[in-house]
């Protein structure tokens, strides 16, 4: 009998679980509850109060509902659960599809969905978690509106091509200070707010002289940013608007221990939902700072 080589992953995994492990049928106490839910342009989580939400890369937008309510609630867990362990977690659906294949631990009707809910559970296990899915209609999902909610002004990022211009001049960073998942340049970011693979929420909460950080702030938190960097004598890259006449513009100067590089106005340097219009206009400035340089 001849095995396809794609068995050979499940093999390995029958070779090595415990089969004393299981889903207890009593005792069913939630660690957390966490909504999640699903639109056709972003994603959204609520647990405690506590909110997270995410837009859709653009091959994420091309999938099915179906799978794209799988992924929102992989996302709802790792945004607020990846510090958990030994639990059990409940989780509130309003799709019915994605129900059965989580509690299912996956089905074998749709390859692509039996993926998502494979990835969840190897995310449990590799935890602990054991979870369950419920019905929840739209109407009481509290984690519609997040999924529904619109790009704010802090999601902008430079396109590729800028990116390597910048990696080529100054090398490349470690991580990225302010992103989200779908626009940030390193594998280790921090965001502003809850998000599936971020490493914290909030950049001026970390310290930023254990990397060599990238930071292309928002405009309203540049000058908070250099003193952070001042304040904690730390060194990275990063990109300001070139606006002499703004009171940061001679502190960015003088922490500059690079020669500057000028990225031009109208090149379509930055990528920006709803405010293509006013980065075609600046011209950016970007360098590499330290706050040891400085007197």
């Amino acid at each position: 009998m001849t095995l396809p080589a794609s068995i050979n992953e499940d093999l390995r995994w029958w070779n090595t679980v415990n089969l004393h492990k299981g889903n207890p049928i009593k005792n069913a106490v939630y660690e957390l509850e966490i909504y999640s839910d699903a639109s056709l342009t972003g994603w959204g989580a609520v647990c405690n109060g506590e909110k997270a939400h995410g837009h859709w890369t653009t091959l994420e937008r091309e999938l099915h509902i179906n799978q794209l309510e799988l992924i929102a609630a992989f996302f709802g867990l790792r945004a607020f659960a990846k510090d958990c362990k030994n639990c059990q977690i409940l989780l509130h659906i309003d799709n019915t599809t994605a129900i059965s294949y989580i509690n299912r631990m996956g089905r074998v009707q749709f390859i692509h969905l039996n993926r998502v809910a494979r990835e969840i559970w190897q995310w449990c296990e590799r935890r602990n978690i054991w979870i369950h899915a419920t019905y929840i209609a739209s109407k009481d999902n509290v984690a519609d509106i997040e999924s529904r909610r619109l790009q704010d002004n802090t999601e902008f990022t430079l396109i590729k091509k800028a990116f390597s211009l910048v990696c080529n001049s100054f090398g490349y960073p470690e991580i990225d200070l302010f992103a989200n998942r779908g626009n940030a340049k390193c594998k280790k970011y921090v965001s502003w707010h809850r998000d599936p693979d971020s490493i914290a929420i909030d950049a001026f909460t970390i310290l930023w002289n254990k990397h060599f950080f990238y930071a292309f702030p928002p405009l309203s938190m540049i000058m908070k940013a250099l003193q952070k960097i001042r304040a904690e004598k730390a060194t990275g890259i990063m990109i300001v608007p070139e606006w002499p006449a703004q009171p940061w513009h001679p502190l960015f100067n003088k922490m500059l221990i690079s020669k500057p590089v000028h990225l031009k106005a109208k090149q379509n340097l930055i990528f920006s939902s709803q405010y293509a219009t006013f980065w075609e206009r600046v011209t950016l400035v970007v360098g590499v700072l330290s706050g040891e340089h400085w007197n």
